[in-house]
């Protein structure tokens, strides 16, 4: 258990060398990874977070951000500036620790990544959301996202999913 409010804790930006951090994270998070490819989460995984990013973009245009606590990190989130256009920031990944979801974190890490990304230029967020994961879903409009398209189906792993693309305009002033 947590001795501090993890909530209150700042993001760290990681880099590749957090690796095996976020692979143990990704391990007590075993869940999303049955749910979107059928295997349980890899080291390459926790690499490919890390080191991923679209054709068209560098490694300098994604961020990646954890927040840790007493016991280690235990939540992360990854987000890709100006894609797929100018002040179009993607939120291309975020997990929460299996324990430790459902005590407001998700919505605190959200707002702080909001907020980040607007103080450095965003004006809208993008995610996609699978279709089987209708607690991921119910979470992100709650937010205050909506649906802008269906995609897919796509193919992770052993798993072929249709994905809900999600948008937020964030206000200006």
């Amino acid at each position: 258990m947590f001795r501090q409010m993890p909530a209150r804790l700042p993001p760290i930006e990681l880099s590749e060398a957090d690796t095996p951090a976020v692979a143990r994270l990704f391990d007590r998070s075993a869940d999303y990874f049955l749910l979107q490819g059928g295997t349980a989460p890899t080291l390459t995984d926790a690499h490919e977070l890390l080191t991923d990013v679209p054709s068209d973009k560098d490694a300098h245009d994604q961020t990646v951000l954890a927040w840790k606590g007493d016991d280690g990190r235990f939540a992360v989130a990854a987000i890709l500036r100006d894609h797929p256009q100018v002040g179009t920031w993607y939120l291309g990944f975020i997990i929460v620790e299996a324990s430790q979801r459902g005590r407001g974190l998700g919505r605190s890490i959200y707002s702080a990544i909001e907020n980040w990304a607007t103080e450095k230029g965003a004006r809208e967020i993008r995610l996609a959301v699978l279709e089987a994961n209708q607690s991921g879903e119910r979470f992100w409009r709650s937010c205050g996202f909506s649906e802008l398209r269906r995609l897919g189906p796509a193919t992770f792993k052993t798993r072929s999913h249709r994905r809900i693309e999600l948008s937020r305009r964030i206000d200006e002033g």
